[in-house]
C-alpha cells in the first residue's frame, strides 16, 4: 500500500516540474455504485456510495490534460445489538483528459487513467476484540466528462467513469466546482509592479 501511495505522489510531483501548468483545482461530490469488500456478497460488506472528491487539472498542451484526484467515501456502517461492521475506502486517480471540442463555454472530454483504491473492513462484536482488514487494488478508469464555464474564475464539472480493477469494479459519477488558476496573469502582475 505504501509503495502505491509513494508512486502516486511521485507522478504528481513530476507533473508540477514538467513544462505545463495547473489550470484548475476544485472539490465535488462523488456517487458510486459501490463494491463488496473481498467480493463477499453479504449486504454488510458493501462500500459507501457517497464521497467527497478533490480534483486538479494540469494542462500539458491543447487538447491534452492530466487530472490527479483524491476521493474519500463516507463509510458504510451496519450495526445491530451485538455487532458493528464498517466498510471505508479512499481512491487516488490520475486521469488523462482529451478535449473533444475547442475551448468554449461547454467543453467535453474523454478520459482514461489509473486508479488505486484503499479499502478497510472493521468488525466488532460484544465480548470480542475488534478486527480490522485492509486491502488495496490498482485499476483503470474509462469515461467522459464536461466543464461548464460559469464565470471567469469558476467552472462546474461533471464526469462519469467506470473503474476496472478486478476485485473492486464500480461506476462513479463526480460533479463539483473548479477554481481557475491563471499563472500567466499572476506573473504579468508581478512584472509590472
Amino acid at each position: 500500500m505504501k509503495k502505491l501511495f509513494v508512486t502516486f505522489l511521485l507522478i504528481v510531483s513530476l507533473l508540477t516540474r514538467a513544462n505545463g501548468q495547473f489550470t484548475n483545482i476544485g472539490v465535488g461530490l462523488a456517487l458510486s455504485s459501490g463494491f463488496r469488500f473481498h467480493e463477499q456478497s453479504l449486504t454488510e460488506n458493501k462500500s459507501g456510495p457517497l464521497g467527497i472528491s478533490f480534483k486538479s487539472i494540469y494542462k500539458i498542451r491543447e487538447p491534452f490534460y492530466i487530472s490527479p484526484s483524491f476521493t474519500f467515501f463516507f463509510p458504510h456502517i451496519t450495526e445491530n445489538q451485538v455487532s458493528k461492521q464498517t466498510i471505508s475506502s479512499i481512491m487516488f486517480d490520475i486521469d488523462g483528459h482529451y478535449l473533444l471540442n475547442a475551448p468554449d463555454r461547454f467543453e467535453f472530454y474523454g478520459l482514461a487513467g489509473l486508479d488505486i483504491i484503499f479499502a478497510n473492513n472493521k468488525y466488532s462484536s460484544q465480548g470480542l476484540p475488534a478486527s480490522k482488514e485492509s486491502d488495496n487494488a490498482p485499476g483503470i478508469n474509462l469515461g467522459a466528462g464536461t466543464f461548464i464555464k460559469i464565470t471567469e474564475k469558476f467552472d462546474i464539472y461533471g464526469e462519469a467513469k467506470y473503474v476496472f480493477n478486478g476485485r473492486y469494479n464500480q461506476f462513479i459519477i463526480n460533479a463539483g466546482v473548479l477554481l481557475k488558476i491563471d499563472k500567466k496573469k499572476k506573473h504579468q502582475l508581478e512584472k509590472t509592479e
